[in-house]
């Protein structure tokens, strides 16, 4: 895919991704009262664009997302839909000899070639024909749903809280890469707040659960301190790094 300039580039990441209500005076208005300055160079326009683009690459397709139907039901469907074909297919398959003879007739038409020069008749109607191999179709129909169906991979456990983790983790990635650039210091996480010692969240944490809030809504930062320790120790080895050009500056 190639844009226009990087203004299209801009429209097609903040529309796709339904993030453009992330808009540099929400933004603003999000950051009020954070404990860290930006770093020189840095200003809340840029902020603003980068956290959007940062985030807009983990929104996934909802075909990948925990949000889809599990594999269990779509295993149940594939059952449904075999036993539906099946029972179709048998019925068509030993339709009675009356019903049989009326397709006959009603496929041939108003077709007046249907007897050779020796007035033989020629062959069957193509459409009795193709409606004959429809009903055979219908059996390897049912075959390939009832194989598919029992291919279906089992899904272990709480799947979707797995899976939800670890797109929280992603995020969390991505955004470390931008809180670095933006306010140059290293993220950091500790046991806010299930633990007395730490009195506060750090400013990573705090930055990561108000970006996510205003993007997603509050249910995208549960989990906040285990979460973040893992981003942090991924950050620290593996950075998240950016397509070229996909945020400028950074």
């Amino acid at each position: 895919m190639s844009f226009a300039d990087e203004d299209e580039f801009a429209s097609f990441l903040s529309g796709e991704s339904g993030l453009s209500h992330m808009t540099e005076d929400a933004f603003a208005h999000e950051l009020q009262g954070f404990p860290l300055q930006l770093a020189e160079g840095r200003d809340i326009a840029w902020l603003a664009m980068a956290v959007r683009r940062a985030l807009a690459i983990s929104i996934p397709d909802h075909s990948d997302s925990p949000e889809r139907m599990s594999n269990a039901e779509i295993r149940k469907k594939l059952e449904h839909l075999t036993a539906d074909v099946q029972s179709t297919w048998r019925k068509l398959f030993e339709i009675e000899g009356a019903v049989d003879s009326y397709l006959w007739q009603h496929a041939w038409g108003d077709e007046s070639d249907r007897y050779d020069d020796n007035g033989m008749l020629i062959g069957g109607p193509t459409l009795y024909v193709r409606y004959h191999a429809a009903v055979r179709e219908m059996d390897w129909a049912s075959s390939f749903l009832r194989n598919a169906a029992k291919n279906v991979e089992q899904q272990k456990g709480p799947w979707k809280s797995y899976e939800l983790r670890r797109l929280r983790v992603e995020r969390g990635l991505y955004l470390a890469t931008v809180f670095e650039a933006a306010f140059g210091v290293g993220p950091s996480a500790n046991n806010y707040p299930s633990d007395a010692r730490h009195k506060a969240p750090t400013a990573f944490m705090d930055f990561y659960k108000r970006v996510v809030v205003l993007a997603f809504g509050n249910n995208a930062a549960s989990n906040l301190s285990d979460v973040l320790k893992e981003v942090c120790r991924k950050h620290s080895e593996f950075p998240a790094q950016f397509a070229e050009g996909l945020i400028p500056g950074l």
